[in-house]
Parts: C-alpha cells; structure tokens; sequence
C-alpha cells in the first residue's frame, strides 16, 4: 500500500506523540510510586519513634513539631477528615502500645491514623511529588514536538507547489511555471524549487529561441518558394511548368511538415480529433507524397474502410512516412497496404535489419549500408504520432517482408 510523504510524516510523529506520552505517563507513576514509598516510610519511623519514646516514658511535649521532623503534619480540614474516614481504604493496621495504627489510601495519597481511647489523630504527608515540574517539561516537549509537526508540514507546502509545476512543466505550460521574481527559502525543499524554477526558465529561453529560430527559417524559405511558384506560371513549357510546380509545391508541403514536426518534437502540437475514413487519410498521404507512379509502385488492398478518429494532418503524415519508408527500403521499390477493422499493414520486400526495430525508432537514426539520404526521423516521429493517438505501432519480418502494423482496435473504428 501506498502512502503520501505528509500521510507517513503524520504516522511517525502519531507514533512519536504516543511514545512521549507513553514515557511521561511511566514517569509520573515512578513518581507517585517513590513518594508513596517515602511517605510510608515517614510513617513506620514516626511510630517507631513514638513507640520507643513511650518506652522510655518520654513522650514529646509539642506532638506537631516532633511529626513535622517526619514531614507530617495535622490534617485541620474538618470535611477532608470525614471524607478520608469514610471513603479512605485501610492500606495496613497494627495494634501498638500507643493505640491502633492505620495507613489509609485516599485519592492516591496515605494518611497516617492514630486512634486510642483518649484521641484520633490524622496526619497528611508535606512531601511535594514533584508532578509539577514533570507536568512541565510535558507541556515544553509536546509544545516543541507540535511546533516541529506544523514546521516540516510548512516544509513541505514548496514540495506540493513543485509537483504542481513538475506536472505543468510535463504538459509544457511554461508560461504558468516560469516565475521571474521567485522568493528563495531558507529549507532545502525551498532551495529545490528554487533551482527548479531557474532551470524551467532556462529551458522557456532555450525552446523559444529555437522555435523562433526554426519557424524564421521556415518562413524565410516561403519567399522564394513562393516567387518561383509565380515565374513557373510565367513559363509557356507546359512540361517545364508542370514540373517547376511540382517542385515548388513539393517545398512547400515539406516546409508545412518541418513546422508540424517541430511542434511535435517540442510537445506544444495539439491535436484535432475528428472522424475520418482511412481511404481519405490515405489519399492525403499520396498527395502529400507527389508521386507520379503512386499507383503502379503502391498496391493497396482495403478489406474494410475503417472511421478513425484521428487528427488528420498528422495521423496522414504517419501514413505517409510508412509509405515512404516501405519504398525507399524495398528492394522491388514495390509497397504493400492493408487496412482491417482492426489495423493497418504496410509491407514491403527487404533483407533483414542489421539491428533491433528499437534502434530505428530513436531520432536521427537510419541504415547507412543504404543510398537513401535524410535524417533518420521517421520511425521516431511516426511512433510519436501513434503514442498520441493511442495506438500501438509493431514491426514484424516475415518470409522476406518488413511490417509495420498500426493497430486502433475494432472498439476505435467503425466498418464501412
């Protein structure tokens, strides 16, 4: 079973509190315990002083001052006697030559009673049991130990607010974690948050500067891009300004996916859910592809026309990538689709991978026994993409083929 720190901060000081109260409660009945013995102890002496005194028929003269010298004196409160006589409990009784004599237990106190035909006494210890002073050094140490308690949970207030931020900074709202003017404690978790505080600053700066560089970049390519899509319209080649179009689109459906990757990389890309039927993503992924020969080197088989609910630029620019993939890496340049109520399979003739499917799926990562140029993204990304939308992304090689199956489940489609 799991438990906060606050829960398990409140277990052990529960425990410390019963652990003190505990001592402090053995100390007072030791207490108690040792001023009963020395209160009885007044009272076998003071008899046995009297008794010999009696022997010698020298009695004393002045009764109150000789008990005084056993810390005794005369109990004068006419209610308190009547009550002690009536509800005290005879603790030991003893037939002397000066009377009878009781000890007598009330209210955790002995009482010393001597009662002959002539007179009752009845005499109250003047010891002081010392509880005071102990009761004292309680009220210090639990006063200490609460004071303690509040301060580790104020301790703990930076901790809560840093998981908070911990938890924003993950969703990338840098906006809400990054303070300027943020106050510096003086406890370790303050010190903590402090640093933390400065490193999500630097990395706001960091990311920023990047994305402004990236998308300066991006945009600066569009300029030329788009004066050279104007003078290829100038041109009276039909061939040549076909191609020259082509091309130009070409730049800038790549510059469009650059912008999408970069959001996708800085996780600040958020998606647009709708419904869609894989045929349409597929169509967008073959325009996006600007293949001349898509059809004659692509052969798809739909046995269904799933509904997808997926963001359809980018769950088109997975497809896409598969595609791509599966041609740049055939040996045939032939590329095989499937499409079923439950996933997607895209295959394609190759020789075995030198490595594990997990070390093409890092970023910038890509065969170099290959004559195929570009980064190394496309795994990555295309794992990124399916990540997001919850989809589980295998590979298998089977009988000479590369597969890569996305998987959605029959419960995230629906058959056409």
């Amino acid at each position: 079973m799991r438990y906060s720190l606050t829960t398990k901060i409140t277990i052990i000081f529960a425990i410390g509190f019963i652990v003190i109260c505990t001592l402090f409660f053995m100390f007072f009945k030791l207490q108690n315990e040792r001023l009963l013995g020395k209160i009885s102890e007044n009272h076998y002496n003071s008899i046995s002083w009297l008794l010999s005194l009696y022997q010698k028929s020298n009695m004393p003269e002045d009764w109150e001052r000789y008990f005084k010298n056993f810390d005794l004196a005369y109990v004068k409160n006419a209610n308190l006697q009547k009550s002690i006589f009536d509800n005290g409990t005879i603790v030991n009784r003893v037939d002397t030559l000066i009377g009878v004599v009781d000890t007598i237990s009330y209210k955790s106190n002995l009482y010393l009673r001597i009662k002959n035909q002539s007179v009752t006494i009845l005499l109250e210890s003047t010891l002081h049991s010392g509880n005071d002073s102990l009761l004292a050094s309680f009220i210090i140490v639990m006063a200490l130990f609460i004071s303690l308690y509040v301060s580790i949970f104020r301790s703990l207030i930076p901790l809560k607010k840093l998981r908070s931020d911990i938890r924003k900074f993950a969703a990338g709202n840098m906006d809400s974690v990054c303070v300027v003017n943020f106050t510096k404690g003086s406890d370790e978790i303050s010190e903590v948050a402090y640093e933390f505080n400065n490193a999500a600053c630097k990395i706001k700066d960091l990311i920023m500067s990047r994305q402004l560089f990236l998308r300066t970049i991006m945009h600066e390519l569009k300029t030329p891009i788009g004066k050279g899509r104007i003078v290829s319209e100038m041109l009276e080649d039909e061939t040549q300004k076909d191609r020259l179009i082509a091309i130009f689109e070409r730049l800038n459906i790549l510059i469009n996916e650059f912008a999408k990757i970069e959001q996708l990389l800085s996780k600040s890309y958020s998606l647009d859910y709708a419904k869609y039927r894989f045929s349409l993503i597929l169509d967008q992924a073959k325009d996006m592809m600007l293949l001349d020969d898509f059809d004659s080197n692509v052969k798809v088989e739909l046995s269904y026309d799933p509904l997808l609910m997926v963001d359809f630029q980018l769950f088109s620019l997975a497809i896409k990538n598969l595609i791509d993939n599966a041609l740049k890496y055939s040996d045939d340049k032939k590329a095989y689709i499937k499409c079923d109520n439950e996933a997607i399979y895209i295959r394609n003739h190759g020789k075995p991978l030198d490595h594990s499917i997990n070390h093409y799926k890092q970023a910038f990562i890509r065969d170099n026994n290959t004559k195929t140029s570009g980064m190394g993204l496309g795994l990555y990304i295309i794992e990124h993409i399916c990540t997001m939308h919850k989809f589980a992304l295998e590979y298998n090689y089977v009988d000479g083929f590369h597969e890569f199956c996305i998987k959605f489940g029959s419960k995230n489609s629906e058959k056409s």
